[in-house]
């Protein structure tokens, strides 16, 4: 005969647990329909529904690896798909799509940035996805469908051939208003210019310097014939002979023909010997000695004008010198930025017509983008709200009832 099976304290008695459940069906089917019920409302009337708007980029390389000629050397960047996610979630580029009339038309009042979420996946090795969340899906569709445009001027911006176009454009920009600025700056130098009226004074001052030094020269030869003149004439107190009254008489006119420097003109006499005739040799003497003083008289007040002048000039030259070289510089400055603009206006058309042949690196996918619901429908709801419901009414009961068996054998 064999000995009965021991029955151990912690083994499951299946038949009890389904017998608990059916002795507690109603409870448990009243907290089902009721869970299944009020996530139902939940679901249908309180939570708002989710929608999901996706737009694809292609990434792809650049058809032109490389180009050089004789005015560009063109090296495009290829962009990185795996870093691109990150990049394409900056502010900058967000600020954009919020910036945008189709976007800023569609978002509430006061309003600057996306609500919902937003993501950037890689899809293979040449894709991007762009998704947005939110609860209006006019909203979460347009704002997809931009932010994919944004991400294409941004990835065409910054790789490719367009890197380089852009960079161009902005040295294009900035020798044309170097250009600009110096030419500005030269007509204003122009129209305040004193270099004309600087150079007729200089000019005037080279001239009456001129004058004083052939003064000068005149007056030192009229010494020296004075001097001879005065060795040759005899100590006694005889009168002058009439050659010697003439030369006496037109050296004294050479004198007043000296005059004076700085426009002014000297009426020459007519040579009279009379004034001299019959004038002792003595008194010749002491003419010819004032004629001496007077002439040295005339080469000092000569040379000290001409050490003003010298002055002068060097001032005016430098003035001149100073002017020139101003209007030199902005001559060079506008005609550096002239030939740049146009080199870099020659390389920009080159670029452009490599763009034209080889076109972008990036492409938004021509599909229209729409927003689809995400979020569980009502009827889903419901369902798993009745599940839960249906699993908390089984465990309870099988607590409780656990509960009073504990009791009991207590």
């Amino acid at each position: 005969m064999n000995a009965p099976t021991p029955a151990y304290d912690d083994e499951i008695d299946l038949r009890a647990v389904f017998q608990t459940l059916w002795k507690a069906r109603l409870p448990i089917l009243i907290l089902t329909l009721v869970a299944a019920a009020a996530a139902y409302a939940v679901s249908a009337w309180l939570l708002p529904r989710e929608y999901q708007a996706s737009a694809y980029v292609a990434i792809g390389r650049p058809s032109i690896q490389y180009y050089s000629s004789e005015i560009l050397s063109i090296v495009p960047t290829v962009p990185d798909i795996k870093a691109l996610p990150e990049l394409l979630k900056t502010s900058a580029i967000l600020e954009q799509v919020t910036g945008d009339s189709r976007v800023a038309a569609l978002l509430p009042a006061n309003v600057k940035q996306l609500p919902g979420q937003i993501s950037v996946t890689t899809v293979g090795a040449s894709q991007l996805r762009l998704d947005v969340t939110g609860t209006d899906p006019r909203l979460t569709a347009a704002a997809a469908a931009v932010w994919a445009e944004k991400a294409v001027d941004w990835i065409e911006l910054n790789y490719g051939i367009g890197a380089f176009a852009d960079t161009i454009d902005g040295n294009i920009a900035q020798f044309q208003q170097a250009y600009e600025k110096a030419q500005a700056e030269m007509e204003t130098f122009l129209a305040q210019d004193q270099t004309p009226i600087l150079s007729s004074k200089l000019s005037a001052r080279n001239d009456i310097y001129g004058c004083l030094e052939k003064k000068i020269s005149a007056a030192n030869s009229l010494l020296s014939r004075l001097a001879q003149f005065d060795s040759n004439l005899a100590a006694a107190d005889e009168a002058l002979s009439s050659s010697d009254a003439l030369l006496l008489a037109s050296i004294e006119q050479e004198i007043g023909a000296l005059g004076v420097c700085g426009g002014q003109t000297t009426v020459l006499q007519s040579l009279s010997p009379a004034r001299f005739s019959g004038v002792s040799s003595a008194e010749g003497k002491r003419v010819i000695g004032d004629m001496r003083n007077n002439l040295d008289r005339q080469v000092k007040d000569a040379q000290a004008q001409q050490q003003v002048l010298q002055e002068e000039i060097q001032d005016l030259s430098a003035k001149i010198d100073r002017l020139n070289y101003q209007r030199g510089e902005y001559d060079r400055q506008r005609a550096q930025a002239a030939s740049v603009y146009q080199q870099l206006t020659l390389q920009k058309s080159v670029v452009d017509n490599i763009l034209r042949q080889s076109g972008g690196v990036a492409a938004v996918s021509a599909d229209a983008v729409k927003a689809k619901p995400v979020s569980p429908s009502a009827r889903m709801a419901a369902i798993m709200g009745g599940m839960g419901g249906l699993f908390l009414g089984a465990l309870g009961a099988l607590g409780l009832d656990w509960w009073r068996k504990v009791r009991r054998n207590a």
